[in-house]
């Protein structure tokens, strides 16, 4: 049955819409009814009519056939109509009173404490100001009758939760909750409330409250009904920061007592290991105990005992290896000499070391080594040689931005590249902090321009990564060939001049000493 409904429904719908008809109720339940008749449904909706027509007298069920009536809405009209041309009256003077009455009906609902009916209301009566057919009438009748099927008023029930009252007359309403907020159950709610904000200020941990803690709760107690104010409200905020404050300095206290005894107990503990066998199931009759300590159970007055009795066992044993270690006091001499001797040792192997620990390149000592070589070959055999400093711009500024962490990974990476760039035969070295010397065997001016040339573009394009930051390094590079210089010296001077001068110049260059007139 709800199958050929639907059905009736979906064709009623479209013949409206093939008919050009305006979708109003009444023309809607009147094509409902003639496609139900069609299909042979009779559905109680549509047997109103008729039923309504059995009980009228025959002239006018015969008069309303003359009139072609389809729908209860066209009945009642015409009803209305028929009684209205019986009446002896004026009707122009009855349908202006009808007219001021639904209008002063409209304006007191408009007055009304609700939203929907007010807006309705004001909607109707600027309707009414206009000149309106039957059609536009029945559309208001019928937004009234939706308000009216949809109105729910359940909403003021949420109040009962609270106090019980009239809800057929708004002042009344309105009233009975004003008096029922000012009976004495508020009282006794702020009654009950006012120990629970008191408890809530007193410190959990510390041993006492201040004066103002105990004044707050002594107008608590006498005055509960304080509570609904703003200003008690605002110090009851403040008393709880105040009293959480206390509580952590309490804990602070308790942890800073128990962390001095945790401490001591690990630095016996740390003594007894490696003794003989009877320490050591001490040490571990200790740790046993250590772990029967219930941290969330216990008080921190039963946890200090605990930790005083394990202190007692840990003061024995110390007592016992003391006795033990001062009867070997000359090998314990004969050891801490022994480790010194060795520390010299160690010492002294690292100032003899030839690589620095950091960049991986050679120390300054192997540096002066290789340079006596090559000037040794140039002596002897007139082999020319170039060097060319390099130093870093800005180091500092690295150091002081991101740290000393990320200066010494930019030197060890600065390292790894002049490794990787330069020949077999060259030698590079760390001279000092973010220097480098490099030198170049067999190598005229004009090629350790270009090699240094080379060296400066990668480094200036190299990503140098910290902390996935990039850091932006750039070098200054000076260079002298053997060949224009007098004597070993010199070379180096005229170098390290060049860097000065490609610094001061503006950095990130390269700087060559060509005064061709030293032979």
């Amino acid at each position: 049955m709800a199958t050929k409904v639907n059905d009736i429904v979906k064709e009623s719908i479209k013949r409206l819409q093939e008919e050009k008809k305006i979708f109003t109720p009444s023309n809607y339940i009147e094509m409902f009814c003639k496609v139900a008749k069609e299909k042979g449904i009779i559905l109680e909706d549509c047997r109103k009519l008729d039923k309504y027509l059995e009980k009228l007298d025959p002239v006018i069920k015969q008069e309303i056939k003359n009139f072609n009536v389809k729908s209860i809405d066209e009945l009642f009209m015409f009803l209305a109509s028929r009684l209205s041309r019986s009446l002896k009256t004026d009707n122009a003077e009855v349908l202006e009173a009808l007219y001021l009455l639904v209008k002063r009906v409209l304006q007191s609902i408009a007055v009304l404490h609700n939203k929907k009916a007010r807006d309705l209301a004001n909607f109707s009566l600027e309707k009414l100001k206009t000149k309106n057919d039957v059609k536009s009438l029945v559309d208001l009748k019928d937004k009234w009758f939706d308000f009216l099927t949809s109105y729910d008023d359940s909403f003021l029930n949420k109040i009962d939760a609270y106090c019980v009252a009239d809800k057929s007359d708004l002042e009344k309403f309105v009233n009975a909750i004003v008096r029922c907020f000012n009976s004495n159950n508020e009282k006794e709610i702020y009654q009950k409330l006012a120990p629970l904000i008191i408890a809530t200020l007193s410190p959990s941990i510390a041993s006492s409250i201040d004066d103002e803690l105990a004044a707050i709760s002594y107008e608590l107690r006498n005055s509960p009904e304080i509570l609904a104010t703003d200003s008690i409200q605002e110090d009851i905020k403040k008393m709880i920061k105040k009293r959480m404050e206390l509580d952590k300095n309490e804990l602070k206290k308790k942890f800073s007592e128990v962390d001095k005894m945790l401490l001591e107990i690990e630095k016996r503990l740390m003594t007894l290991i490696g003794t003989s066998d009877t320490s050591n199931q001490n040490v571990i009759k200790v740790r046993d105990e250590l772990r029967d300590i219930d941290f969330k159970t216990d008080t921190f007055e039963v946890i200090q005992q605990k930790l005083i009795k394990i202190a007692d066992s840990l003061e024995y044993e110390t007592r016992t290896l003391n006795e033990k270690m001062k009867e070997n006091q000359d090998i314990i001499k004969k050891l801490k000499l022994r480790n010194e001797k060795l520390e010299h040792a160690l010492l002294m192997a690292k100032k003899e070391s030839k690589e620095d620990f950091l960049t991986k390149l050679a120390t300054r000592r192997a540096i002066d080594m290789e340079l006596k070589k090559v000037e040794e070959a140039y002596k002897r055999y007139k082999i020319d040689y170039s060097l060319c400093f390099v130093d870093i711009d800005h180091f500092k500024n690295i150091n002081d931005t991101y740290g000393h962490d990320a200066g010494d990974i930019v030197l060890a990476a600065l390292g790894k590249i002049l490794k990787r760039f330069t020949r077999d035969v060259d030698f590079v070295g760390r001279y000092g902090g973010e220097e480098f010397l490099i030198i170049l065997p067999s190598t005229n001016l004009e090629n350790a321009i270009e090699f240094a040339n080379k060296i400066r573009n990668i480094i200036s394009n190299f990503k140098f990564m910290y902390k996935n930051e990039r850091i932006k390094v750039n070098v200054s590079i000076g260079v002298s060939e053997r060949a224009l210089c007098r004597n070993l010296e010199e070379t180096i001077k005229r170098a390290d001049e060049m860097l000065y001068k490609a610094k001061k110049t503006g950095r990130n260059k390269v700087c060559p000493f060509k005064d061709e007139s030293v032979s």
